[in-house]
This record gives structure tokens, C-alpha cells and sequence, in this order.
């Protein structure tokens, strides 16, 4: 991968990061309500999905480079919004476009390095670690930096104002310095593009139907969504139940990300050693992700909640850079924006099905039950591949040239998250 595309992955997370630890704050103080926040979410939430699949579309036919530009300028669009805000219809719209600003993200920019990875002969497994150590890098000096940016100005104008500059250098530092190879699709007349969309759609979906890995990466995606919200929308009430400083939650935020990036590394390292590990490695790290998730809903303290949720990450950081090297293996370049958004899709909707479930189990028992569910649905999701699955210690498949053929029933391949 180039450095400054490097560069840019890495402010994009930094920018995300400095918003995180006040972000219910921050919508508060600018236009919503105890009773309306979760609808300003919910709009964000619901315009990430809706536009998932499509912009991964977009980025395929008109270029990743363009994809992700109108990204960051939704995003920038979206923090002016934000900081001039005085009611809640302005945060509608600027979630609004925060979640467009989302989706044209998700599968452009990392599409694009993994081209160039591929087109520099560097081995996929390193460059799955590579992009999340540096998400995770990203968004742990940003949660700290947001933290400090939070006592500057009034009703969080520092982390406003921070990122509405970082924005806009992204869009300066994209257009300048990266550089995208024109595929056929990126140099076809207007007409061509508009009928390469709806191929584009149905060969990205029929890949969905394909046999062996693609089924299994896609019911992992979908219950790793599901776990990943169920942990993150309940473990600061968890943390809280304790007294603990406030301090002592940035800290945990910031070691996770710290063990996410252990795991990728460790992850690197057994895939470039052991190259049939596969699925045999994800089933290991998603079983102890389940486990873990068991235990996590049974912690009886503040050092065995932490620790937990230290392992539990690091299994994350683990899995994650054995789905992404998998997908991206059987993902062709023609394609590759497009299935990573359609993937990311239903890793949201495993989220929105979690946040769906946790309402309910709240409802009517502890919280923490929501952690042994999505333990226990790992688990035998765990159990059942590797029962029927025949081929965990096949090599990782390789990557299917741009220009093969492909049958009519299985024309497209898959990426990764």
C-alpha cells in the first residue's frame, strides 16, 4: 500500500475516534432530547443501511478515488451542520448525511488499497492487519484527542471544529495524492456506467450463492454485527454499575483498540506462517469470541469485566483480519467495492437486530443477557460450520483474475468488512 493513502485511512479513523466519547453529549447539546436522541441515531443508522450496497456500487463503476471523496465531503457537510445546529430537524440532516458520508467510506477507500496491494504483489493477509491496526490506531488517538477537545469552547465546538478541518484536508490530500488506475468501467461513456449498475448489482448478489466460504463469512459477518453492538451499546452501563472514575472509560476504550491491533498482528503472523489455517483459524477465534461472550455476561467486577473486554477484542482484532483476507481472496478487482458494502450491510443489520433484541431483553431481565445470547449464538454457529464444513484446512483461495468467466449461478466473489 502507498503511504499517503495510508495517511488518509488513518485520519479517517482519527476522525471518527475524536467524535466517539461524546457523541451522545455533543447531539444533545445541539438540537435533541433525552426522548428524541435514539431517533437522531436511528436515522443514522437506517441511512447507512439503505445506502450500504449502493454506494459500493457507485465506487466500482465511477472509481473508489470519487467514492470516497463525495464521502468526505457529506462528512464535512455533515460537522458544519452539526456545529451551527440549534434543533433537532438540523441533526436529522446532518445525520443524514453523516451516514451517506458513512456508506461512500466503507467500501472505496479499502477497495482501493487493496488493489494497489495486489498490484505491488503484497500478501493480503498483511494488508487486511495493516488497515486494522491502522483503523484502530486511528481511532484510539482520536477518542483521546476527543476527550481533551471536549472542555475546549462551549458544547463541544474543539471536536466540531477539529473535524470539519480534518475533512476538508482529506478532500485536499485525496484529490492531490491519490492515484487510481482507470478500469473499464471508470473510462466507459455515461450510458455504459448506467447499465454497468444494475450488472453490478445482480453479479455482487448472485455471489451470495455461492458454495463453501462465501455462506459461512456471510452468517459470521451477521452474528459478529450482532455481538459487536450488543457489547458496545451495554458494557459502559456494565463499567458504571461499579463507580468506577470517569476517567477509567477512556482508558478501557482506548486499551481495546490497543488489543484489537495485538490480535490483527498475531493474526498477520499465523496466516503468513500457516497458510491453511483458513476457516480452521476464524472457527477458533470466533468459538473463543463466544466463549468469551459467555463470560463477559457473568462478570462479577470491574478487573474481571475489564479483562474480559480486553479478550474479547482481541479475539475481534483476530477474526477480523482472517475474514478480510479470505473475502478479499475470492473478491475480483472489478467487484471488490461493491461486495465489501454489501458485506458491511449485513454486519449493520446483525447491529440493528442486536439493538432490536437488546430492548426487549432489558425489557425483562438483566442487560448482560444480551451478552450471553450473542455468545451462545456465536457458539453454535461455531459448532455447526465446523461439523458440516469440509474444507477448513484448504488453503485460502486465490484471487479470481478481473477477466475470468464465471458461470451464471455463481458469477461474483466476495470481499471483505
Amino acid at each position: 500500500m502507498r503511504k499517503p493513502v495510508q495517511i488518509i485511512y488513518f485520519f479517517k479513523f482519527f476522525a471518527t475516534g475524536v467524535i466517539i466519547p461524546v457523541l451522545s453529549l455533543m447531539l444533545l447539546s445541539r438540537g435533541a432530547t433525552i426522548e428524541t436522541i435514539s431517533l437522531v441515531i436511528g436515522v443514522y443508522s437506517v441511512t447507512v443501511i439503505l445506502a450500504e450496497f449502493p454506494s459500493g456500487i457507485f465506487a466500482d463503476v465511477y472509481g473508489r478515488k470519487y467514492a470516497f471523496l463525495l464521502s468526505c465531503m457529506l462528512c464535512l457537510i455533515s460537522y458544519c451542520a452539526f456545529l451551527f445546529s440549534r434543533s433537532a430537524l438540523v441533526l436529522l440532516l446532518g445525520m443524514v448525511a453523516n451516514g451517506l458520508g458513512r456508506a461512500f467510506s466503507s467500501g472505496s477507500i479499502e477497495a482501493l488499497m487493496i488493489d494497489q496491494a495486489i498490484e505491488l504483489k503484497c500478501p493480503l493477509e498483511r494488508v487486511t492487519a495493516r488497515l486494522s491496526i491502522l483503523e484502530s490506531a486511528g481511532l484510539a488517538c482520536g477518542a483521546l484527542a476527543g476527550g481533551l477537545l471536549a472542555e475546549v469552547g462551549t458544547r463541544f465546538s474543539g471536536n466540531l471544529s477539529l473535524n470539519i478541518g480534518i475533512y476538508a484536508l482529506l478532500i485536499i490530500l485525496t484529490a492531490v495524492l491519490v492515484q487510481e488506475e482507470p478500469r473499464g468501467n471508470a473510462r466507459s461513456g455515461s450510458t455504459t456506467k448506467r447499465s454497468r449498475i444494475s450488472v453490478q448489482m445482480k453479479e455482487s448478489l448472485s455471489f451470495l450463492r455461492k458454495k463453501g466460504t462465501v455462506p459461512v463469512l456471510l452468517v459470521f459477518f451477521l452474528a459478529t454485527g450482532f455481538a459487536l453492538n450488543a457489547i458496545e451499546i451495554y458494557w459502559q452501563p456494565a463499567l458504571d454499575l461499579y463507580k468506577p472514575a470517569y476517567w477509567v472509560f477512556g482508558v478501557v476504550s482506548f486499551a481495546g483498540f490497543g488489543f484489537v491491533m495485538l490480535g490483527s498482528w498475531v493474526a498477520e503472523r499465523i496466516l503468513r506462517r500457516r497458510s491453511k489455517t483458513g476457516i480452521g483459524l476464524l472457527l477458533l477465534l470466533k468459538t473463543l469470541f463466544g466463549a468469551g461472550l459467555v463470560l463477559f455476561s457473568v462478570s462479577g467486577s470491574t478487573v474481571s469485566l475489564v479483562c474480559v473486554y480486553l479478550l474479547l477484542y482481541l479475539f475481534i482484532g483476530g477474526s477480523g483480519v482472517v475474514e478480510n483476507t479470505l473475502l478479499n481472496h475470492l473478491a475480483p478487482a472489478s467487484q471488490r467495492a461493491s461486495i465489501l458494502s454489501l458485506f458491511s450491510f449485513v454486519l449493520q443489520i446483525g447491529g440493528v437486530l442486536a439493538s432490536i433484541g437488546g430492548f426487549f431483553v432489558s425489557a425483562h431481565t438483566r442487560f448482560q443477557n444480551m451478552w450471553l445470547l450473542a455468545g451462545m449464538l456465536l457458539l453454535s454457529i461455531s459448532g455447526t460450520v465446523g461439523f458440516f464444513h469440509k474444507k477448513m484446512t484448504v488453503p485460502i483461495e486465490k484471487p479470481i483474475p478481473e477477466n475470468a468467466e464465471t458461470d451464471s449461478a455463481s458469477s461474483v466473489q466476495v470481499p471483505e468488512a
